[in-house]
């Protein structure tokens, strides 16, 4: 393990107290007046994946990143944060702190991941139980009226389905759809109501999408030729592996959709590299999926308005468009962009930020 070597660490924190700090088991840093770490031992090292050397100096906020809460180094209670890996991942813990000496304080840092985790478990089920209750009130109901509307249709179908004006079978049409989707909208009342996950973790999308494209490509229509091209040497993206394939299933099912006649369909992923003025934050470099089709594409003014609830390129009220997406995104601090244009098929990226590469091994 590295040692700090200067002489107010040398001063102020006695050879044998380092030694018994080193031997805990449990993870411990010195502070000193200021809030500054002057020391950490080998199981706080293991914990955040961060070594010693490049800790020295510096403030609490190294374990919680610069976007993270605030921790008070002269603290007398627990303080719960989100706390910040050397890869990029996150954790929540507890940092306890207690008088060392004169000028120094000692601190242990507890991942409490488990029982937080329990916790929200808990407070979400008592949420779901409420509105458990409301959505299968309001399911029940609107079943109910669809179970009126499908009879309906289905005895206009038997009545009127040889009837060849062009409005009457549009009619028939476009309410069969209506009530479909309707339906399908029902089950979704109990599908989004539940929490999306918050945690995320550094992921290979080049894996990721080869592994979720060879098992989406035995359900393509026929006619859609499915693509996927890696990047060499790409970093890990920092995300949450469940909401990856949820939004990429929803673009390909709505690429798809944009090619009734067959077409191309492309996974691919890319790097930004670090410093790009193009990101939000330049400085840290992301990575990312497109996904690309040679479909019917959209105008302009559809393509302003890709992104707010309830829009589509399709019909009018089918589906809720890619506001889901963007708010998957917008929850793993991540962005999406939208290329189209009227018969030259839609490019949609989803760029994540870049997990760090100084990991301590």
């Amino acid at each position: 393990m590295a040692q700090l070597e200067t002489p107010l660490d040398a001063r102020t924190l006695p050879e044998p107290t380092r030694a018994v700090i080193d031997a805990l088991p449990v993870a411990c840093l010195v502070l000193d007046g200021a809030g500054t770490v002057l020391h950490l031992n080998p199981a706080l090292e293991r914990l955040t994946g961060q070594a010693a050397a490049a800790l020295a100096g510096r403030g609490l906020d190294v374990f919680t990143g610069p976007h993270g809460s605030t921790l008070d180094g002269d603290a007398e209670g627990p303080q719960e944060f989100l706390a910040l890996k050397a890869d990029g991942a996150t954790f929540w813990a507890v940092l306890y702190l207690a008088p060392l000496s004169p000028g120094l304080r000692v601190g242990q840092i507890v991942d409490v991941t488990d029982r937080h985790e329990a916790e929200a478990a808990l407070a979400l089920s008592r949420q779901r139980e409420a509105l458990g209750l409301l959505t299968n009130s309001v399911a029940h109901e609107f079943n109910n009226f669809l179970q009126i509307l499908i009879g309906y249709i289905d005895g206009l179908k038997r009545r009127l389905g040889d009837r060849q004006e062009p409005f009457i079978q549009r009619a028939i049409s476009r309410s069969a759809d209506a009530t479909e989707r309707a339906a399908i909208l029902t089950r979704h009342l109990l599908a989004y109501s539940r929490r999306i996950a918050p945690d995320v973790r550094p992921i290979d999308l080049d894996a990721f999408v080869t592994d979720l494209g060879g098992r989406l490509a035995r359900d393509l229509p026929k006619g859609i030729r499915l693509v996927v091209e890696g990047t060499p040497d790409l970093p890990r993206a920092i995300s949450n592996p469940s909401q990856i394939e949820f939004a990429l299933r929803h673009l390909v099912a709505n690429a798809c959709e944009a090619m009734p006649d067959g077409g191309t369909l492309s996974l691919s992923t890319f790097r930004i590299e670090p410093g790009d003025r193009s990101m939000q934050h330049p400085g840290a470099g992301a990575v990312g999926i497109v996904v690309g089709d040679t479909g019917q594409g959209m105008s302009p003014e559809m393509l302003a308005r890709a992104l707010a609830p309830f829009q589509t390129s399709r019909e009018a009220g089918r589906g809720a468009g890619l506001a889901i997406v963007h708010g998957l995104m917008k929850r793993q601090n991540g962005t999406i962009t939208l290329d189209s244009e009227p018969g030259g098929g839609t490019r949609v990226r989803l760029i994540f930020p870049a997990a760090p590469d100084r990991v301590l091994h």
